[in-house]
């Protein structure tokens, strides 16, 4: 069945449309990917204030009354009003099945947002005392013997607090500078991605310690199973049901310690959950699953795109979104991936980008009401064989980042209809200087960035040929 659009002006845009196609690029917009199912009033004024007209899908959504269809079958047709009828038979099949609360957003809780620099030293005492205390409670609690429950939970309180005050320094020193086991990187990455989510919403911070409790020991249950068992990438029927029973080792381990709150044991037991009932181990569906569990079960998911397990380097965020946001109400609960897609954003602190002058850098921090103009870092071409000079471009001040390429010897910065970043990167092919490009978090200097950071080049097993991008990569981050 081929697409039922039609073209519509913004103004006319009501909630139960879906919009399938803007007058304008998608990444010109706020919304996290293309297609959108519109929900509310909000939504309506930000697509009249970046569109004049937009397309609709009436397959998806409810259609204007006198609108024209631009291409797909006729709706007054036999086989139209018998399709349109089990559709809406179907869809109110799957409401009654999946009937479920929609996620309580609560803007402005967290407002006041200390910089990156001053937050990240402060991020990284945190994260290598929670990387410790949950190493240590995981080798414990895998030998069935007693742990420090409060001191995972105070490790748990300062990431907590640190990606309140400032939610780019976990999100740096997570996604570049842990090189452990993926099991472990994995683990705390998710908790990272759970509690982002839950400040973005509002979640009071109780709830908070209890979600990222959950998420990092979700996986404990798998030290009872094969290590062939884990690395296998297809397994026989056979194999995955005894894959699966990670999740009930994982909940009777930590039933054994009776100081871990029954909320915690609640995220482990329904994380693998699925909103149409495709999960396990219970296959329970829609508001049956805990929230938090929800949530744990998206951030596990996102991260699992983001870093498969068998590959060395993530692929690019604005992949891993579409991906997820493929799950919506299907996998996942509608909404809250939304709201996680708005809460990390297209280009996560850490992402590669590639800007629209050709120009290659690293997103350093994000502006929570404007994600698609981070700040960007950037190799300044013109001094780097003298003196390996980086600057820092803010790209929400379009001018002045202009004005800044083009004194640092990149003329196309004023020729550009616009300053922005064109893609993200899969990275893939390159290799950053980690603790380099963490250090230039720790200078005090806003525009001229310290010579540490060695850049990204080809790796040498990398094939060329891939349209110029490697080489010119190679050539502009390499001292």
């Amino acid at each position: 069945m081929s697409i039922k659009q039609t073209k519509i002006r913004a103004e006319d845009i009501t909630i139960g449309m879906f919009v399938s196609c803007l007058d304008r690029p998608w990444s010109q917009t706020p919304f996290p990917i293309q297609g959108l199912l519109v929900k509310s009033p909000k939504e309506i004024s930000s697509l009249r204030h970046y569109c004049d007209h937009v397309f609709i899908d009436v397959t998806k959504g409810t259609s204007p009354l006198g609108a024209e269809v631009t291409e797909g079958y006729n709706a007054q047709s036999g086989q139209g009003k018998k399709l349109i009828s089990s559709l809406v038979k179907a869809q109110a099949g799957v409401a009654e099945k999946r009937e479920v609360t929609p996620i309580e957003v609560r803007r402005n809780i967290y407002t006041e947002v200390v910089p990156l620099s001053s937050e990240v030293e402060h991020a990284e005492k945190a994260l290598l005392q929670l990387r410790g205390q949950f190493t240590l409670a995981a080798k414990q609690i895998a030998k069935g013997r007693n742990f420090d429950y409060q001191q995972l939970k105070d490790s748990v309180a300062d990431m907590v607090n640190s990606v309140v005050r400032c939610p780019d320094a976990f999100t740096w020193l997570l996604r570049l500078r842990l090189k452990d086991q993926h099991t472990h990187d994995h683990s705390m990455r998710s908790a990272l991605w759970a509690v982002q989510f839950a400040r973005y919403i509002g979640m009071p911070k109780g709830d908070m310690s209890v979600l990222c409790l959950g998420t990092l020991l979700k996986d404990i249950g798998k030290v009872k199973l094969q290590n062939g068992l884990l690395r296998k990438k297809r397994r026989t029927p056979e194999e995955d049901a005894e894959y699966r029973k990670f999740v009930e080792y994982g909940v009777e381990m930590l039933r054994i310690s009776k100081s871990i709150e029954p909320r915690v044991i609640s995220v482990v037991r329904y994380h693998c959950e699925r909103f149409d009932g495709s999960g396990f181990p219970e296959g329970i569906v829609g508001g049956k699953i805990p929230l938090l569990a929800r949530i744990a079960g998206i951030a596990t998911a996102y991260d699992a795109i983001s870093n498969p397990q068998e590959s060395e380097d993530p692929v690019a965020p604005s992949r891993a979104v579409s991906l997820l946001y493929n799950m919506r109400d299907k996998k996942f609960q509608d909404d809250l991936v939304v709201e996680f897609i708005q809460s990390i954003g297209l280009y996560p602190t850490g992402t590669l980008v590639e800007l629209t002058t050709g120009d290659v850098g690293v997103v350093v921090e994000q502006h929570a009401n404007s994600r698609l103009t981070p700040k960007v870092a950037v190799f300044n071409q013109k001094k780097a064989k003298a003196s390996g000079d980086y600057i820092l471009l803010d790209l929400k001040d379009e001018e002045q980042s202009r004005n800044a390429l083009v004194d640092c010897g990149v003329p196309k910065a004023r020729s550009v209809s616009k300053l922005a970043i064109a893609r993200d990167l899969e990275i893939s092919g390159y290799d950053v200087d980690i603790p380099a490009v963490t250090s230039i978090f720790m200078k005090n200097t806003s525009r001229i960035l310290d010579s540490t950071l060695s850049g990204v080049h080809k790796n040498e097993n990398e094939p060329d040929g891939k349209s110029g991008l490697l080489s010119n990569l190679r050539d502009r981050f390499r001292l």
